[in-house]
Order: C-alpha cells, then structure tokens, then sequence
C-alpha cells in the first residue's frame, strides 16, 4: 500500500503545483510581506461557486468526505509539544473544501503525515484520492 500511496501523492503534489501556477498567472494571489499567496477562496467563489456540490454530481461524495471529515491540523499543547487537532466541519462551504485540500497538501510537503512511513495509510489515501478527484474535476477551468 505504502507504494501506492507515494504515487498518488505524487501525483497529487503535480497537479496542485499546476494549480498554484496557474491561478497565481491568472491573478488570483495576493501579496504578504513579499510573498505571493496564492488566493484559494477568490478562486473558489469566481471560479466554482456555492453550487459545487450539485455541480460535482456523482463526484458529490468525494467532497463531502472531506468536508466532513476534514484533515487535521497541527497545534501546540500546554508543553510546548506538537499535537493534531480536529479542524471544525460546521462549514460545508467550496471556500472550507479548498482550505481542506490545502490542508491536505500542507501536511503532506510540510512533512507532518509522512516521515519515511505513512501515518494513517487508510485514511491518507482517502483524503488524496478525494482531493485529487475535485482538482481533477474543475482542472480544465484553469486550462491544465
């Protein structure tokens, strides 16, 4: 499985790399003390809109998966140790779906999900191959 996992991962990062490049050439970042940040929820509001989960159809579930059951984030206890937190899933919003797939992105580059060895395989395949599926999905809006 851990073989199978590396694949999608890397084919996740591929496409939400494209992603990053062309929403940032087509002008939907904003600038942070010199960086360019890329602007999910611009893009998410003009581009896919409030409609998305009929728009998905089939695809529906992929997405509310993962809106209802969101990637975690990391945090800091009382310790000063590094801890996961459950990210609330009150909000079923296409702005929250794009943050999750971030998310999922963030933990993954960021090293926190994997280490050399996949934590949580079962579910670490779920969040891929859903988040894959939606950047697959809205891809040809971007021309990638």
């Amino acid at each position: 499985m851990e073989n199978q996992l590396d694949l999608l991962a890397f084919e996740f990062f591929k496409l939400f790399a494209r992603y990053e490049s062309s929403l940032k050439e087509r002008g939907f970042f904003v600038v942070n003390r010199g960086k360019l940040i890329v602007d999910w929820d611009r893009y998410a509001n003009q581009e896919i809109g409030n409609d998305f989960l009929n728009e998905l159809g089939e695809e529906r579930q992929v997405a509310e998966y993962i809106l209802n059951s969101p990637p975690k984030k990391q945090s800091a206890n009382e310790e000063n140790q590094i801890i996961w937190v459950d990210v609330p899933n009150n909000e079923q919003s296409v702005q929250m779906l794009f943050a999750h797939i971030s998310r999922i992105r963030n933990n993954l580059y960021h090293g926190a999900k994997f280490n050399g060895t996949w934590f949580d395989p079962e579910r670490s395949s779920l969040l891929l191959s859903n988040a894959l599926t939606i950047l697959k999905f809205y891809q040809n809006r971007l021309g990638i």
